[in-house]
């Protein structure tokens, strides 16, 4: 049985930011940067696309989530994705700084 693509791009990140939100794990921070540092969303795209599939989708509860980085291990969980130390690095100072964005608005 084939199975046609029918996942549009903004399900899937919304569904990104649904599990960044409720687990934050090391690959939801990885693919959530993927997404705003590819140019294809900026993260306010990416609020709107997560309240429109969630309307009780808070910011304020996400930047909290968005703090959840620190408590991430760059061996032990950023290591197994290839990612490397200095990336790791740079993503954090990322995470602040779309903490301080969504703070901010």
């Amino acid at each position: 049985m084939e199975i046609a693509p029918v996942l549009h791009p903004d399900d899937v990140m919304a569904g990104k930011v649904d599990a960044l939100r409720n687990r934050a794990a090391a690959r939801d921070f990885l693919d959530i940067d993927a997404a705003i540092s590819g140019g294809r969303y900026t993260l306010n795209r990416l609020c709107g696309i997560a309240q429109q599939a969630d309307p009780g989708f808070d910011r304020g509860h996400f930047a909290a989530m968005l703090g959840q980085i620190a408590r991430l291990d760059d061996a032990d969980d950023f290591a197994p994705y290839g990612v490397t130390p200095t990336y790791v690095a740079d993503l954090r100072e990322r995470v602040v700084a779309w903490r301080i964005e969504l703070l901010e608005k």
